[in-house]
């Protein structure tokens, strides 16, 4: 993974660096998201920061680690006081940006892996924050359950992994067990809810009763299967060894759902009907335990690598459209390539960078 990552950083620097941009007033780094016509989200640069780590580790350039440490100070500047992050995608022109979960576990591992690589504080000290945030988003009738937006009245299975997953990483730097306890609690949540609705599936978000609000989701499910990895350390034996059952089930079930076309019964949500540049789905894979699934995962960063290679960040160009005018747009082609290079850079770190 570490030459591999070698040659996504050859190919992908030369796009962000054209996207790095100088603060008139403070003189500070941030990424320019062309597509959003705006800075880019707090989530996304911090995706780039890890990749400028990745790039300052693999060449030994103090620059990219330079870099990297101030792209975290941006995305400091902008965590809201509450510790969350907003999301300014698909946002009604005018209106603030929505404050969602999936920000703060999408940037978890780049935050994590920034600190290790460069000895960051600022990095560290947005974790913890994005961690203490997410405590006050408990579920009042499940402690298990953490809403993935405020107010909202149900329960998104992803989402509670994206929050699992980014207490794991704050544990790791913090020790505070109250961290630790929500990991196994929401472990323990996720694996009772699993085929509740329908074998081998969790859906994509359910009622406070437990029935469907919206289907099944391979990207979602992937979600929940490759970002557990990192906190299964954190589990007692009893819970592992049922998660890694559980987890074999989910993977079963999305090797068969993806000989198929994305359909309303695979990937109920319309926004996620994109599986060629659905990372989280071949991180799940390169995740696995089983030699033939890891294969696949792969096989499926290398052949990203040879269409980079060939279109540019080209091939990161959305196909899912905007469909109302009046709203920001559903995801960008800098969202798409920061994702894929944040993603490629922890993974280098995650072999041992």
């Amino acid at each position: 993974m570490i030459s591999f990552s070698s040659r996504i950083v050859a190919a992908m620097k030369p796009y962000f660096d054209g996207l790095l941009r100088q603060d008139a007033q403070t003189g500070e780094l941030y990424m320019y998201d062309d597509e959003l016509g705006d800075r880019a989200s707090c989530c996304t640069t911090g995706a780039v920061a890890a990749f400028y780590a990745c790039e300052g580790k693999l060449n030994g350039t103090e620059k990219g680690l330079d870099i990297a440490k101030a792209l975290v100070r941006e995305v400091r500047r902008r965590q809201l006081p509450s510790g969350g992050f907003g999301q300014p995608f698909y946002v009604k022109k005018g209106e603030p940006e929505v404050v969602d979960i999936a920000e703060v576990g999408a940037i978890a591992d780049s935050l994590y892996y920034v600190h290790r690589a460069t000895g960051s504080e600022t990095a560290k000290e947005s974790l913890i924050h994005a961690a203490e945030y997410l405590l006050t988003q408990v579920a009042s009738h499940n402690p298990a359950v953490i809403l993935k937006r405020p107010g909202e009245r149900f329960d998104v299975l992803n989402g509670n992994m994206y929050a699992a997953h980014t207490f794991g990483r704050a544990y790791e730097l913090s020790g505070n067990p109250v961290y630790l306890e929500k990991v196994r609690q929401i472990f323990r949540h996720l694996a009772d809810r699993f085929g509740k609705n329908e074998p081998g599936w969790w859906p994509y978000i359910e009622n406070w009763d437990g029935s469907v609000v919206m289907g099944n989701s391979v990207l979602y499910q992937a979600t929940i299967v490759g970002l557990a990895h990192s906190a299964l350390p954190l589990l007692d034996e009893a819970m592992r060894e049922r998660w890694e059952k559980v987890s074999a089930e989910a993977m079963d079930t999305m090797l068969e759902a993806i000989k198929q076309p994305p359909s309303e019964a695979t990937e109920a949500p319309w926004w996620t009907r994109d599986w060629s540049n659905g990372w989280e789905l071949y991180l799940a894979f390169w995740r696995s335990c089983d030699p033939n699934v890891r294969q696949l995962g792969r096989a499926r960063f290398e052949e990203a690598a040879a269409d980079l290679a060939e279109r540019g960040v080209a091939r990161f160009r959305p196909t899912i459209r905007n469909p109302d005018p009046d709203r920001t747009p559903v995801t960008t082609t800098f969202r798409k390539a920061a994702g894929f290079a944040g993603m490629v850079a922890n993974m280098a770190f995650e072999s041992g960078l």
